[in-house]
């Protein structure tokens, strides 16, 4: 089963050559026998893991009448080696679902970004990079609709005028999220599924006025930053990512 699965445990058995001998003055057993334990715990914790996010990609498949397709063995395999690694429950998930629509034969979504980018968030940025995927989807919305609306009744028409002012408030200033410290919003950033709006430039107002000899007098502009204007926006590659880690009929973007 181990030889099966290809699971190496090099780096603990090497780890364990290194505290050899502080292990052996605190347990009773030779160090050789703790050595093969802790192998085997970690080869069964991690098999255990496999199985249960493969049983959950399965069921999904079957729920949703997924055609698959092979997954590339380039995916695939650092995809389950990863994905045995998760303890948390929503997290094993959301890697079941990636599994089963990897092998979606009706989506192309076959990519090694998508697993690399699972192992490297935690839950709470996956839901909040959720929560910014959902306000996206209905900016989207109320832009499709906004330009059916100046298509078929003009500019002039009041629900275009509130729609407007709404997707220019989007467009100017973001999305903000509660719940993340500033090294998460770091984190999303870096792995381009979050990218941050430059700060809007507040100018005073200014008049030119003529002086006596008839020419333009010119006035210092001061100009200053908004400090609660550095919203966030979704990437494209944001909005795939949750699209491969969710239900396919939540998948609609």
């Amino acid at each position: 089963m181990t030889k099966e699965l290809n699971i190496k445990s090099t780096t603990i058995e090497k780890g364990l050559e290194l505290i050899k001998d502080f292990a052996t003055k605190l347990v009773g057993p030779t160090i050789d026998e703790v050595g093969l334990l802790m192998s085997d715990k970690i080869r069964y914790f991690r098999f255990k893991n496999q199985i249960k996010i493969l049983v959950k990609a399965e069921e999904y498949v079957k729920r949703e009448n997924i055609k698959i397709k092979e997954i590339p063995t380039k995916i695939l395999v650092p995809l389950l080696e990863n994905a045995s690694l998760e303890e948390d429950e929503e997290l094993q998930k959301k890697w079941s679902f990636m599994i089963g629509n990897l092998a979606d034969s009706d989506q192309n979504l076959q990519n090694q970004i998508f697993p690399y980018i699972l192992t490297q968030i935690s839950i709470n940025e996956y839901e909040r990079l959720y929560e910014f995927c959902e306000k996206e989807r209905a900016y989207m919305i109320d832009h499709i609709k906004l330009l059916d609306i100046r298509k078929e009744k003009g500019y002039a028409n009041p629900e275009y005028s509130n729609l407007s002012k709404r997707v220019n408030k989007v467009q100017q200033e973001g999305f903000h999220v509660e719940g993340l410290e500033e090294y998460e919003f770091s984190n999303l950033q870096r792995l381009g599924l979050l990218r941050q709006l430059p700060p809007r430039i507040i100018i005073d107002e200014f008049k030119t006025e003529y002086n006596d000899y008839g020419g333009e007098e010119w006035h210092q502009i001061e100009a200053e930053y908004d400090p609660d204007d550095y919203g966030y926006r979704i990437t494209s590659l944001g909005i795939k990512f949750v699209s491969v880690c969710e239900e396919k009929k939540e998948n609609d973007y």
